[in-house]
């Protein structure tokens, strides 16, 4: 994350929920907003990330999950988590899409714990699908509202019509081959992955084999573009409180921008 010079300093995916903060006049940035700007802005003074998390150990078993996840998955579907998208027009906005299938963008989120999981896919066991299912996860997950902006933010970026939030959980006959993926990613005792490699079953969340939930579970729902518009008129205000840098260029026309002409 310090070196990847297209998020460093620029309003990304996964943080964008702070942009839709709103003051107590319900129109000016509320303080997580105002938070997030000036950081982005020390970034930029930096030349670097302010954090570095790559080490933290729900970050490391949910991407290396992602992994597991994709051989789980269609062919249809391309695995890109590795890849950082900017938006086509606003430079100082980007973001990581964790794979694409046809006019989809999709983020697999894969819990360190049994009761953030449990959390995301309830709204699916109780009947629900497609756009209701998500608004469930944002009424009820304390991530939910994060989740649900990250989408929408790479579903702009990337020009997409809908979005999908894949939520896996491995059963328990699946653990030998995960600690296999972990130690043939970097066996080496001082890598991020070895905790994994040799923890135990009660090191490590899983579902019974057989039992209520799915290992695999998929929400897709079409991304509203009443959302889309609003978040875009947010970075745009926001992106008038960064401080300059010769790599940003930003159109302020909102009806300049390619993504949004279908509104």
């Amino acid at each position: 994350m310090i070196h990847n010079t297209i998020r460093n300093g620029n309003f990304t995916s996964s943080e964008i929920v702070a942009l839709l903060s709103l003051a107590k006049d319900q129109k000016s940035f509320g303080k997580p907003a105002l938070t997030y700007i000036e950081e982005c802005n020390f970034e930029r003074r930096l030349g670097r990330s302010l954090n570095d998390e790559s080490n933290a150990r729900p970050l490391t078993w949910g991407k290396l999950l992602e992994i597991r996840a994709f051989e789980l998955l269609g062919l249809e579907y391309v695995l890109s988590s590795t890849e950082t998208d900017r938006h086509p027009t606003i430079e100082c906005w980007a973001g990581s899409k964790d794979g694409m299938k046809h006019n989809t963008i999709i983020d697999i989120k894969a819990p360190l714990t049994l009761k953030s999981f449990c959390q995301l896919v309830d709204p699916i066991y109780s009947g629900l699908s497609g756009f209701e299912a998500m608004s469930a996860i944002r009424e009820k997950h304390k991530d939910g509202e994060k989740f649900y902006w990250q989408l929408v933010s790479n579903s702009i970026i990337n020009n997409t019509e809908f979005a999908e939030l894949i939520i896996y959980m491995p059963y328990k006959s699946e653990l030998d081959d995960i600690r296999l993926l972990a130690g043939s990613v970097d066996a080496d005792q001082l890598s991020k992955h070895y905790w994994i490699s040799m923890a135990t079953e009660d090191d490590l969340p899983y579902l019974i084999d057989g039992g209520y939930y799915n290992n695999l579970n998929v929400i897709q729902f079409q991304v509203p573009i009443a959302d889309k518009k609003l978040l875009t008129e947010k970075v745009l205000e926001a992106s008038k409180m960064l401080i300059k840098s010769n790599s940003t260029s930003i159109k302020t026309d909102l009806k300049s921008i390619p993504l949004l002409k279908i509104l």
